[in-house]
């Protein structure tokens, strides 16, 4: 079973307690968070992204100020980090 590192649909929807009674593991589907984890959307959507054309799994309405400077931040350690 799947999920999104930076989505806790699994935890609200019950898909994490399930598994676990299943004796099932989840793992991470996106570890990217389908691109936000990239520099590919902190000046805006690219036309070609996937935001500008399928908004099944990554919608326009996910980059908000809070985010992206959330974004901006992990970006600026991992430069610092190298």
């Amino acid at each position: 079973m799947w999920g999104d590192v930076n989505n806790y649909t699994v935890e609200r929807n019950g898909l994490k307690e399930t598994a676990h009674r299943l004796g099932k593991g989840l793992i991470t589907f996106s570890p990217l968070a389908q691109g936000l984890l990239t520099n590919r959307y902190l000046n805006g959507v690219p036309a070609d992204s996937r935001i500008a054309h399928d908004g099944r799994f990554l919608q326009q309405s996910a980059l908000t100020p809070e985010r992206l400077q959330q974004i901006r931040d992990l970006n600026d350690l991992a430069a610092e980090r190298g």
